[in-house]
């Protein structure tokens, strides 16, 4: 049986932050509304289930996200359980619950650490509805630092800035942002907007083609990305003059003008129109729900609470989604980068 080459663990919804541009926790996201639990059915042991049923496919990487992984009470126990298998891993993480948790990531390594920072102090507090927050991420960078240099190793870390109408004035900061850290790599990332419109078709094309209901783009409802392009386009100049020794290291493939486009309507195609994730990538929701997309996982072929991965991965809902998205994109899709994220290199 065919098998996805990349696993995303949605470990847990819960957070403790309340970010402006997020899906689950803004003011119209699907945890904050109550449409999905903050707290996850699915236990430790069932992850690392899903990590032994894996194991003997090769599969290149397994993705550990949240929410806020690190407000999962078993995340070490599965991160050790991920790397005794040699599948490399990558977490996305705020960064401000780590401090207790630093010499487990350095001593079991094997992974990425993707921190979540929007801009310098006072911009990223804001839009993390959160005062202190950006001096926390910078405390607990320093003392992952130190717990490399006690360990004589270094694992692979990145930042990862959502540009939306919240800070894209400031990006143009975020190389001296990662110098400030002790991070040398930024990947930016633009945030996703639908209007009204687009997410009433996507709604009709769940429900009409397979009884399915959509929720997750409520959470990015805007009718516009709020950008002044020429505002963006300078603070995007001022970003790449900076970067110097710091690495620009997005994993959507997007130049100046195809950021303008993303920014200036949603209707307008920007990059591939084609979804990896639908042939390589499947999430794991903490309920157990599967499905392709990461950031909006409406649809489910089924639950891994019922069902193995390679099950749902060939089953009959899984075909008819793919074929689907195959021969033309759902209404969200133009705006959404989650599909970059399992794309080859």
């Amino acid at each position: 049986m065919a098998f996805p080459k990349i696993l995303s663990f949605t470990i847990t919804n819960a957070c403790n932050l309340r970010c402006r541009m997020c899906a689950q926790w803004s003011e119209d996201g699907y945890v904050t509304t109550g449409v999905k639990p903050a707290k996850p059915s699915m236990q430790t042991d069932d992850w690392k289930r899903l990590v032994d049923e894996a194991t003997p496919h090769g599969i290149d990487l397994i993705i550990v996200r949240g929410g806020e992984p690190f407000l999962h009470s078993g995340i070490i126990d599965l991160l050790e359980h991920i790397r005794s298998k040699d599948i490399f891993i990558a977490v996305d993480t705020n960064g401000t619950v780590l401090e207790k948790y630093v010499d487990d990531l350095v001593r079991i390594g094997n992974m990425h650490i993707t921190f979540s920072v929007d801009g310098p102090k006072d911009v990223h507090d804001k839009v993390r509805q959160s005062e202190g927050s950006f001096l926390k991420i910078k405390e607990n960078v320093r003392r992952l630092l130190d717990a490399e240099q006690r360990h004589d190793t270094t694992l692979s870390k990145g930042i990862c800035c959502t540009v939306s109408r919240y800070n894209y004035q400031s990006i143009g900061d975020m190389p001296d942002v990662a110098r400030e850290l002790g991070i040398d790599t930024v990947n930016l990332v633009p945030y996703y907007y639908v209007p009204a419109a687009t997410g009433a078709r996507y709604e009709q094309q769940l429900r009409d083609n397979f009884g399915s209901n959509a929720f997750s783009w409520r959470g990015f409802h805007h009718e516009d990305s709020g950008v002044d392009l020429e505002i963006f386009e300078a603070a995007f100049a001022k970003y790449l003059h900076e970067l110097r020794d710091i690495r620009n290291d997005t994993f959507l493939p997007f130049k100046s003008r195809d950021y303008l486009t993303w920014f200036k309507d949603s209707e307008i195609p920007v990059g591939a129109e084609n979804c990896w994730n639908i042939e390589r990538l499947m999430d794991i929701q903490p309920d157990g729900a599967a499905n392709f997309c990461i950031d909006f996982p409406d649809y489910s072929p089924g639950n891994v609470m019922q069902s193995s991965i390679a099950e749902l991965w060939n089953s009959k809902r899984a075909a008819k989604f793919r074929d689907y998205r195959r021969a033309q994109p759902f209404a969200v899709c133009g705006r959404c980068g989650a599909k970059y994220c399992s794309m080859p290199r």
